[in-house]
């Protein structure tokens, strides 16, 4: 009997103390949240509105919880609050530190807190970041899905189907698979293009370097249709197989890697590109492998013969040892440095790679300034010279960003694609710009260096 006299007690006094100290549910239900809104403001982003009322203790922090899929993590932005904070706003997207690609979905909410500890949190929702300058239509296949607002069906059913051959070709080449959704957004002009482009983001009115294509986050492409238009698809395309492969590798792939492969996908180098290979190995000024990466960040003319070179480098490895080992190449990557992966899988490092390469074009090797280095013999099919992007044997074809050669290219844009997806210099030297971008951006020819590998 005592004990349950205890236990009625002990009850009884739980209950008093939830009566005089509310919960922090009940405290928060002062907090009334009167609406919300998301805007649209492309290219400026979208803008977020709340408007709060508080019938207990003053607002003291408001604060806007997103994440821009499907790449980007939980992060918070602090809004311009007027009106005792009942009135709150804030904007994503509007700065070169968080970009958002058309068609990105941004999940939001927001959180309230008042003087009192009082916290309340809205049900995250969903908005779509949209370029609403175009009426855009679309048709797909499969996973992929081409966005455009020009042009006919058939010429993008094209651009479909060299899609849907790149990513067959280079996930074959790679061992993955891309099996969620991926957009291709098809713009008429790079004009057009640029406000799109993580790659021109704070650039301000600079507009003496374009870009032609850009890998903006792992499952969008942005395309112009300016120059050698196709192999622009295929080298972005080529890129987002790439990120599929490698996303579960600890740091980055090597720029000359990454880039080299896309450009191998293509049909063949822009004009420059091919103009800065030839004349590099006529003169015997090639790029040292190492410094390929520095060099992708470097002067127009090395810009165009690191992306003429990365492209000759990787077009040699699969030709001439086979798809089979890049793909272990590449793999191995994932935890090795670039010379540990080459010798596990080819058994010699890169200066052992640059110098057979180097023989397959008819130059000496470069001396070895620290030690022997194993070179085995080759197997399979021997490339006489260096070849900035010999895939025949493989079918493949990927784009890169490019210089914009418009006069020499555009009438060849809907048929087969020549050259690379990235950047128009603009001015008689028209070279290519590489940029690598990191978490949010975009890989554009100027890609990842971004990205984006671009």
């Amino acid at each position: 009997m005592k004990n349950r006299i205890a236990l009625v007690l002990l009850v009884t006094a739980f209950a008093l103390i939830g009566a005089v100290v509310p919960s922090p549910q009940a405290a928060s239900a002062e907090i009334e949240v009167r609406n919300t809104s998301a805007t649209n403001r492309f290219p400026q982003g979208i803008q977020f509105q709340v408007f709060l009322n508080s019938t207990g203790a003053p607002i003291t922090d408001v604060r806007l919880r997103y994440r821009i899929l499907p790449d980007g993590v939980n992060a918070t932005a602090r809004p311009n609050c007027a009106q005792n904070n009942v009135s709150c706003q804030a904007t994503i997207g509007n700065t070169p530190q968080v970009y958002m690609v058309p068609g990105a979905e941004v999940v939001y909410s927001w959180e309230i807190v008042d003087e009192a500890g009082a916290r309340v949190t809205t049900p995250e929702q969903k908005m779509t970041y949209q370029d609403d300058r175009f009426q855009w239509e679309s048709i797909n296949e499969g996973n992929l899905t081409v966005y455009f607002y020009f042009g006919d069906l058939p010429s993008q059913q094209n651009v479909l189907r060299t899609a849907q051959e790149t990513v067959t070709n280079i996930s074959s080449i790679l061992r993955t698979t891309v099996d969620y959704p991926v957009k291709i957004w098809v713009y008429r002009t790079a004009q057009d293009l640029q406000p799109a482009v993580a790659s021109r983001r704070g650039q301000g009115g600079n507009t003496s370097v374009q870009t032609l294509g850009e890998v903006g986050a792992s499952d969008t492409a942005l395309v112009s249709r300016d120059t050698d238009f196709l192999n622009i698809v295929r080298h972005e395309l080529a890129h987002i197989v790439t990120r599929a492969a490698t996303r579960g590798h600890l740091v980055d792939i090597p720029v000359w890697v990454n880039e080299g492969l896309s450009i191998y996908s293509q049909s063949e180098l822009l004009p420059d590109e091919a103009a800065a290979l030839r004349t590099a190995v006529q003169r015997n000024r090639l790029l040292p492998i190492t410094s390929l990466a520095a060099s992708a960040r470097g002067a127009a003319d090395a810009v165009s013969l690191f992306y003429a070179q990365s492209g000759s480098i990787v077009g040699f490895m699969i030709d001439t040892y086979g798809p089979q080992k890049f793909g272990d190449f590449v793999a191995a990557l994932a935890q090795d440095t670039t010379d540990a992966a080459m010798m596990k899988v080819y058994g010699f490092d890169q200066l052992g790679l640059e110098n057979e390469w180097r023989k397959s074009a008819g130059l000496a090797a470069v001396p070895n300034q620290t030690q022997p280095t194993a070179v085995p013999q080759s197997s399979g099919q021997q490339n006489p010279t260096p070849r900035p992007n010999n895939n025949q044997s493989q079918g493949q074809q990927n784009p890169t960003p490019r210089p914009n050669n418009n006069s020499q290219q555009a009438s060849n844009n809907d048929d087969d694609g020549g050259g690379v997806s990235l950047i128009l210099v603009a001015g008689v030297l028209g070279v290519v710009v590489v940029l690598l971008l990191g978490a949010a951006g975009g890989l554009a020819y100027q890609s990842k260096r971004r990205s984006s590998g671009s």
